[in-house]
């Protein structure tokens, strides 16, 4: 598993597959590891990388990742270190505030963005979501909002998501929740955002493929 320290930070993530870099957020905790059962998956389309970060020498870095002010920057250094001028970003929910404040900043970064929700939803999310709203229309990026259908109660402001992000699709799994442990909703799941990452590389590539013609 390979590691690299930058900044006082210890940077650990896991990869699956070649092409277009797709990076896996931190989940709870600030743990790369609920990403692990779809990563085979997923890197058969992508380049997927899975991280989690510690302050050196230490645990978890001071303020988890969907709470920390300094999270944004954490992710934008961590794309640096690995050389990666533009990826598709997904994160679950704990996350979001996360993946949409840097989406914001920095949407030369991002070809995609993908937001997992599930049933149980921290309060820390839902301020964060919440703070945003004035600035959704600014965002360009490509968007997957995908939840389960427990989680419409628990993420009502995904319904403020879709209906103010200008390019947003959302899709609920209905059959059973997206538990890490589960493995046909994992399958699922992972299909899903399969789907929409094909779409996003088939744009990628149409827009490409027209810059030549220039």
């Amino acid at each position: 598993m390979p590691e690299v320290v930058v900044q006082g930070i210890r940077f650990s993530y896991e990869t699956a597959g070649d092409g277009f870099p797709l990076v896996l957020a931190p989940g709870p905790q600030g743990r790369r590891d609920v990403w692990l059962q779809y990563m085979p998956l997923l890197g058969e389309l992508c380049r997927t990388i899975a991280y989690e970060c510690h302050a050196e020498g230490g645990g978890p870095q001071p303020g988890e990742p969907h709470t920390s002010a300094g999270a944004v920057d954490t992710l934008g250094t961590f794309l640096e270190v690995l050389g990666l001028a533009r990826v598709y970003l997904a994160s679950q929910s704990v996350g979001w505030p996360m993946a949409l404040h840097f989406a914001l900043q920095h949407p030369e970064c991002l070809e995609g963005l993908v937001l997992i929700g599930g049933h149980e939803a921290e309060m820390d999310t839902v301020h964060g979501v919440m703070s945003l709203p004035a600035r959704l229309h600014e965002m360009t990026v490509p968007t997957l909002v995908l939840l389960e259908a427990q989680g419409h109660a628990a993420l009502p402001y995904a319904e403020i998501l879709t209906e103010r992000l200008p390019h947003c699709t959302k899709i609920v799994l209905s059959d059973s929740p997206l538990a890490p442990s589960a493995r046909v909703p994992a399958l699922q799941l992972g299909h899903t955002m399969m789907g929409f990452l094909l779409h996003c590389e088939r744009q990628r590539n149409l827009i490409r493929g027209a810059s030549f013609l220039l």
